[in-house]
């Protein structure tokens, strides 16, 4: 008789052992894998978005100023009635909008707005000077342009839009506050996209728009002066930088030739390793294409 012998209790408990302490090991791997993986593609479209965000911003300043759109051959049909020049109170030329017929001002962009004292200002100054311009500003931007020329209302013709770019802190409610503490809570920060058709006479500063959410958990503070230090040990920055024509310290907001524009964004998860939230640094010149008028 043949006797067989097979492995013995204890022998099946340590390869079971062992087994357990390498598949804990493999899967606990896998599990940092994948949250390093779901940690790095959040950090990722967070830099997409700030990305594309730099690019449309670029693109509106390339896009803002004079000409109007029925200066362009396919906008003929819908060129201005009346004299040309405009004749009364004084012969001047098209190229002037606050003296264009006021039906025809709504088409003019002149660009870059500035806003002083409630009133548009074209002469207000950029980067201090003698009449400082209270919009545009180190965190908020207002242009004017035609953002779909494509679109034309046959019946109206081209249309200008007022494009404002703000940082600000976006409530529950959706209100945009220039303070980023509200009943002790610190709020979100963005930069927000707002889009308003032009009305000749209105403060477009004042005007209400949509808030869109457009660029998130940026690190800058709109209620603090640039240079202020921040929580996080570092110092605040602008959003907004403007280069003035021939390179001048400062000058009147329609001789501002073009943007820096510069976004620190933090991701939404800190960093697995050094448990501190990482920040991206993304900057884009917006040069100017079309003069103010």
């Amino acid at each position: 008789m043949t006797t067989q012998r097979g492995f013995s209790l204890i022998e099946i408990m340590v390869v079971l052992v062992i087994f357990m302490i390498i598949a804990g090991a493999v899967f606990g791997a896998i599990n940092v894998a994948q949250v390093r993986y779901a940690a790095e593609k959040r950090f990722l479209e967070s830099f997409q978005g700030a990305r594309i965000g730099v690019d449309l911003m670029v693109r509106d300043i390339h896009n803002a100023g004079y000409p109007p759109p029925y200066t362009y051959p396919g906008n003929f049909p819908y060129l201005p009635t009346g004299p040309t020049p405009v004749t009364i109170p004084n012969p001047v030329p098209w190229e002037v909008p606050t003296q264009a017929a006021p039906g025809l001002q709504d088409r003019f962009a002149v660009g870059i707005v500035g806003v002083r004292g409630g009133v548009v200002d074209l002469g207000c100054t950029v980067n201090g000077g003698a009449f400082p311009c209270q919009f545009p500003n180190a965190f908020d931007l207002i242009l004017e342009l035609d953002i779909d020329p494509e679109s034309t209302n046959p019946a109206l013709g081209p249309t200008i839009e007022w494009v404002r770019y703000q940082l600000c802190w976006i409530q529950a409610d959706g209100t945009c506050l220039p303070t980023p503490r509200v009943g002790g809570v610190t709020a979100t920060s963005v930069i927000t996209r707002g889009v308003q058709t032009k009305v000749t006479g209105l403060d477009p500063s004042a005007v209400v728009l949509s808030n869109v959410p457009f660029v998130e958990n940026i690190v800058q503070d709109s209620s603090l002066p640039v240079g202020a230090g921040l929580p996080d040990g570092t110092r605040n920055t602008a959003v907004f930088t403007y280069v003035c024509v021939g390179g001048a310290a400062t000058c009147a907001v329609e001789q501002v030739e073009s943007v820096i524009i510069t976004l620190r964004v933090r991701s939404a998860d800190p960093d697995l390793q050094t448990r501190q939230a990482r920040e991206i640094t993304l900057r884009g010149l917006g040069r100017r294409l079309n003069p103010s008028r």
